[in-house]
């Protein structure tokens, strides 16, 4: 007691150590961590991990009534030695956050996080607009002038970030233990036991953890790794034989002189096209690099063998490359390293064993990839043969990390464990939703289908790896190639509550968030962070009602399955929630009537070519009608989205028209939408012109003076 909301409450059977926490930036309130050794907990929710979904989900909970635990699992990012850290890759080093070409449906908690993201660094107006061609290039990924949020992330201020919402939010911490066992009666599980011993008893749990410990525990349904083409009939499932994207581009031999193979590349078989197998997409560090003066020199790992990166060395002499780095605000000094290209930063193979490894197991994989990374960076930075692949001067950022010498503690587990649900997102899913998800859907994703590389192959020829590999290599001409990569966009689509829900049979009182119920293919866009927090705000709304409802009625054990859709549908429309796929839900409140204005009308081709109508060029004669008034009808403080989809004209390219509409009418007071009667209907009406038009969605709002 006594630490507030951020640190751990003890129970009965306390003790404790402090570790210090270097560095001092968060204040000498918090200059000492507690990290309890044995205790006992009985509250509503528990969220089991502090991942950035985890975190969101226990915010959500506690906002919405619960009394709410936060264990703080993950090693060695939330124990002692990893500098105990919330907030899991968002804090741990991913940098430039995986949008897509869709940040506007972000909406909900997840949308405050970068909101107060872009708070921290000041000299933004409230209920700004993207107005400038740069703010919109950017899509809001740095600090810009015109851009309530800022998307793209420095670690330590996204951990400052995730430990004031908790605070704030009265959720207790518990950090350094992870899940020992799991108490169950009947399909409802009473309690878990941590590997110190503590005992944390609920209403309710929430899976939160990249790697699916909690659901393993208790006995739920799972898969790891890759199904077949045609368990789900999905083309980009299964052994992809090698497609192009992060793949060597030229013939680069894989043997050493006498036929062995170099290091980093896996031994056959490698299995057929289309084909199952227990192969898990590659892992790696995002790091933050630095050019600055400040930059923390590379360390040379323990011992490192130059022989090692012979492949390294024979990429870069066949088709030399530059390592990517995305830009996270601070002066253009600091980037986040992620992999790209044929040979980079992910230990491709390191993965495989990870899910369903111990915990001593996975600290040995988590290690081996630590050497890896270090090796990598040491030889672009030193190796003569890749001098200058870095540039002079770069080192790990001195200002992130201090705990772990500026090395990021969170390793990125892409995938490990997967829900088996009683359904299943599969690659089909997003086109499925014709007709949308209705009162089921939990929040809106649009990033590709994105899987890394699972293994490198070694082709004496053409004909081994079923004709595939880079361009110019002769057919008996050895080379590397890797497998599993996959890129391709989905479009807008609705994510359904039913991804968070094991079979009742198994449990009834379990939600997750960072292993859903997916596919292999399913996954790869399910994963990106702001899909998690948004599934992490849908799914701790969803465990504080079933925990209410079980305190309402006793008897009647807490379940997920039984919560009343109506009801939290309208709670995450008040928390802002996007739910629909068209887009975002625009937010008030505007100082006049503006009737037939569009907003960020986002084109298919969004990175490339973004239209921002005002007034002046959308709803006149000349760009289609919009003539419906009425403004009059609405009260003070309320507010009317009328969400316009559209699409091109076949015979006329450059016009769009409306082809079908979504009306919510909308209480800065009470928020919650209004039954169908009460809206107030705009009529469907020809769109605005485009010079390229193409199919996109955008809001007419009206809104009283």
């Amino acid at each position: 007691e006594g630490w507030g909301n951020v640190v751990r409450r003890s129970g009965r059977h306390f003790s404790a150590m402090t570790v210090p926490r270097k560095g001092g930036w968060l204040g000498a309130a918090l200059a000492t961590m507690v990290v309890v050794i044995s205790a006992e907990y009985s509250v509503d929710v528990v969220v089991y991990d502090a991942s950035s979904g985890g975190v969101i989900a226990a915010v959500a909970a506690a906002r919405h009534g619960a009394r709410t635990l936060l264990i703080c699992a993950s090693w060695p990012a939330c124990h002692p030695e990893g500098g105990l850290r919330v907030g899991g890759m968002s804090s741990g080093g991913l940098g430039e956050t995986d949008i897509g070409g869709c940040s506007d449906a972000i909406g909900g908690i997840a949308r405050e996080f970068y909101q107060r993201n872009r708070a921290h660094y000041g000299n933004v107006s409230a209920g700004a607009a993207v107005t400038t061609a740069a703010d919109a290039g950017n899509d809001c990924r740095l600090p810009a002038p015109g851009c309530n949020e800022t998307f793209n992330l420095e670690p330590h201020v996204a951990l400052q970030i995730f430990e004031t919402m908790l605070s704030e939010a009265g959720v207790t911490v518990v950090y350094g233990e992870q899940v020992e066992s799991v108490q169950k009666s009947g399909p409802t599980i009473t309690s878990i036991t941590l590997t110190n011993g503590t005992v944390v008893s609920a209403l309710v749990f929430v899976e939160a953890s990249y790697e699916a410990d909690l659901l393993h525990a208790a006995n739920v349904s799972y898969i790891v790794g890759r199904e077949s083409s045609t368990a789900y009939n999905e083309t980009l499932n299964g052994n992809t034989g090698g497609l192009r994207g992060n793949q060597f581009t030229k013939g680069v031999n894989p043997f050493w002189p006498n036929g062995t193979l170099l290091p980093h590349v896996q031994s056959p078989p490698y299995g057929k096209k289309g084909d199952a197998d227990d192969r898990v997409q590659a892992y790696n560090f995002r790091l933050c690099i630095s050019s600055g003066s400040d930059a923390v020199p590379f360390v040379k790992p323990d011992g490192y063998d130059p022989a090692e990166w012979e492949l390294f060395r024979r990429t870069h002499a066949a088709d030399a490359h530059q390592l990517g780095c995305g830009a996270i605000p601070k002066s253009g000094t600091k980037c986040d390293m992620n992999n790209g290209g044929g040979f980079s930063t992910d230990l491709i193979g390191g993965s495989w064993l990870y899910p369903n490894a111990n915990y001593t197991q996975r600290k040995a994989i988590w290690a081996a990839h630590k050497k890896y990374t270090q090796g990598f960076l040491w030889t672009a930075a030193n190796d003569p043969a890749l001098k200058g692949l870095l540039g002079g001067g770069s080192g790990l950022c001195a200002d992130e990390f201090n705990e772990t010498d500026h090395f990021p503690p969170a390793l990125y587990v892409r995938a490990a464990r997967r829900l088996v649900g009683p359904k299943v997102f599969t690659q089909n899913t997003p086109r499925d939703q014709a007709n949308g998800l209705g009162n089921m859907s939990i929040g809106v994703g649009c990033y590709n289908f994105d899987s890394h590389n699972a293994q490198r192959m070694a082709c004496a020829n053409k004909t081994a790896c079923g004709g595939l590999g880079p361009g110019g290599v002769s057919d008996g001409e050895p080379y590397a190639w890797n497998e599993g990569d996959v890129q391709v966009g989905p479009g807008r689509y609705q994510i359904p509550l039913w991804v968070t829900l094991p079979s009742a049979d198994e449990t009834i009182n379990l939600l997750v968030i960072a292993s859903p119920s997916a596919s292999h293919i399913g996954m790869s866009t399910l994963r990106m962070e702001p899909q998690f927090m948004i599934i992490g705000h849908s799914v701790g709304v969803a465990a504080a009602m079933a925990a209410a409802a079980q305190k309402a009625n006793p008897s009647a054990p807490a379940n997920v399955n039984s919560l009343n859709l109506d009801a939290f549908h309208a709670l995450l429309v008040a928390d802002n929630q996007t739910l629909v796929a068209g887009g975002s839900s625009p937010q008030p409140p505007y100082s006049v009537c503006e009737l037939g204005r569009c907003l960020g009308a986002d084109e298919q081709t969004a990175k490339t070519s973004r239209h921002f109508f005002n007034d002046s060029t959308c709803g006149v004669s000349t760009r289609g009608s919009q003539t419906e008034t009425g403004c009059s009808r609405l009260a003070a403080h309320e507010w009317l989205a009328n969400q316009m989809f559209w699409t091109r004209n076949s015979t006329i390219g450059s016009v769009v028209y409306a082809t079908s509409d979504t009306i919510l009418k909308k209480s800065t007071v009470n928020s919650k939408a209004l039954p169908p009667t009460m809206q107030l209907q705009v009529k469907k009406g020809s769109g605005c012109t485009l010079t390229n038009g193409t199919t996109f969605a955008s809001y007419y709002l009206c809104v009283p003076t």
